[in-house]
């Protein structure tokens, strides 16, 4: 009666364990954003190509940490938030402007400067990740906007 209870216990771990599903987001080691990235470059681009433009983000580092949350912190700044990313599908801009309607993941964050009250919320529609880049972009109804990142 003992190995029958052992077996019945021992093959319900073994079911449960093996209907447990892993998103390649759930902690660090699966998710590519987790970590420091600086900005390195940010455009606009519409009918006529790319523009650069400045958002005065380009001297921080933004850290990004697997429990979903963020700190940004330049000169002048020191800013902490949440940060979340799902996978949707719908339409996107990639970073060259070309539109797609598929599977792709989304990218927001939100951050407070507790000090001053000042609020950073960003919202990417589309992320993505090549080596130590990561690359993102938002259509805002007029031209796409693009943001390139680097590991720091």
């Amino acid at each position: 009666m003992k190995t029958l209870l052992r077996l019945t216990l021992v093959a319900s771990v073994i079911i449960f364990l093996s209907s447990c599903t892993r998103s390649r987001y759930d902690d660090g080691y699966y998710n590519p954003v987790v970590g420091s990235w600086v900005l390195t470059d940010a455009a606009q681009g519409g009918y006529y190509g790319w523009q650069s433009i400045y958002t005065g983000l380009e001297n921080g580092v933004f850290n990004f940490y697997s429990s979903g949350t963020i700190t940004y912190r330049d000169a002048r700044n020191s800013m902490r938030g949440d940060w979340y990313m799902r996978r949707v599908s719908g339409g996107y801009y990639d970073e060259f402007g070309n539109y797609y309607n598929d599977i792709h993941d989304e990218l927001e964050l939100h951050l407070v400067d507790s000090y001053t009250g000042a609020t950073m919320d960003l919202y990417f529609n589309d992320v993505g990740f090549t080596n130590n880049r990561m690359v993102t972009t938002y259509h805002n109804n007029n031209y796409v906007v693009r943001y390139r990142f680097a590991r720091y």
